[in-house]
């Protein structure tokens, strides 16, 4: 008998303890947390990285989520030192969050959006709002995920709109955000208008970026005369010899562009086309002259070694070309040619002449 309520009594305490370590569990996991699914996450004083880092977790740490950022990007978390707030794309979230809080960081003076207005919605965790249509323009500030922007208008290229922000008017890419309401009333603003319809078959470049760069020469060294828009529609005079930069007609004049950000139109057949600068080498380039033979199709001359260097302009294969010195790298030339000075890779041309005339050039 003794042995029969001894057994039954260990039965029940099992079930017991049993029901203790299964309770926390259920609750724990049915409670809003996320996973840390990176290295190491950065917890934030605010939601955004503007906002200064109070602590890293490693990857797997659980933290209880108390609260989502209007932009559903940032998290509000009970963390090992307080409060503070994660990125959501470098978690798992895990439990119910249905009754988790929706808390709206935004300025207090954010513009109120009517009905059918005319707006953006910021559609990442940050957008920058600048002075001017254009990333070469400063940041004002900017504003988080969600925020509602009325739009005042819109740039002649399409890409960047004219807000009304908490910081005041300001431009922004449209690319990172959604649109909203009516724009048929919208002002586009520095839309390029030709005093003359550009007459069918006349050869001319459409700009195909956001914002194109004439100058005042065939290449990046040449000053910049103006600017034109994506879309504008440029007369060719002439193309230059290295078939990248074209001579046109532009708002302010005559200057050159790089057809690379460009689509041609029309009939080019007969425009003028300088001589093709790949003569065989003079008297001056011969003997144990240091000088230097392209071998390939065509190889761009940059204003510095390397490639993040721009373009001055791009000779064609079998062109001779004297060398003037060889960067402290030793992977490019400084060359001299019809365009003046100017630095090529070497790996693409064929050495010729006396080498150790070569100087290292700082």
């Amino acid at each position: 008998m003794k042995s029969y309520f001894g057994c039954r009594l260990g039965l029940v305490l099992l079930v017991v303890l049993l029901l203790l370590a299964t309770f926390p569990l259920t609750g724990f996991a049915q409670s809003p947390h996320l996973v840390v699914n990176t290295h190491r996450l950065n917890i934030r004083s605010g939601p955004g990285v503007g906002h200064h880092v109070i602590t890293s977790v490693p990857g797997g740490t659980e933290l209880p989520v108390t609260g989502i950022d209007i932009g559903r990007l940032w998290f509000q978390i009970s963390g090992p030192t307080g409060p503070g707030w994660v990125n959501s794309h470098y978690a798992i979230d895990r439990g119910s969050f249905s009754g988790v809080p929706i808390i709206d960081s935004r300025p207090a003076n954010v513009p109120v959006i009517a009905p059918g207005q005319a707006h953006l919605v910021v559609n990442t965790g940050y957008l920058n709002v600048r002075t001017g249509p254009g990333v070469g323009h400063n940041a004002i500030g900017n504003v988080p995920g969600g925020t509602e922007l009325p739009v005042t208008a819109i740039d002649s290229g399409g890409l960047w709109y004219q807000v009304d922000s908490p910081m005041g008017s300001g431009w922004v890419n449209s690319h990172y955000t959604i649109p909203r309401g009516v724009f048929s009333g919208i002002p586009r603003i520095g839309r390029q208008e030709a005093a003359d319809p550009i007459a069918p078959g006349t050869p001319h470049l459409v700009v195909n970026t956001g914002y194109l760069n004439v100058r005042s020469g065939p290449g990046a060294s040449h000053g910049i005369i103006t600017t034109v828009a994506g879309g504008a529609k440029l007369p060719v005079i002439s193309i230059g010899s290295d078939n990248l930069w074209y001579e046109v007609n532009s708002p302010a004049g005559p200057g050159w562009v790089n057809s690379h950000y460009t689509v041609t139109r029309g009939n080019f057949a007969s425009l003028r086309r300088p001589r093709v600068l790949n003569d065989p080498p003079t008297p001056a380039l011969s003997g144990p002259t240091p000088r230097c033979v392209v071998n390939t199709h065509r190889l761009n001359i940059r204003t510095g070694p390397g490639a993040n260097n721009d373009i001055i302009t791009s000779v064609p294969g079998g062109s001779h070309l004297a060398v003037l010195g060889l960067s402290r790298g030793r992977g490019w030339y400084l060359v001299e040619g019809s365009f003046g000075q100017g630095w090529l890779n070497n790996d693409f041309v064929v050495f010729r002449g006396d080498f150790s005339r070569v100087p290292i050039v700082q």
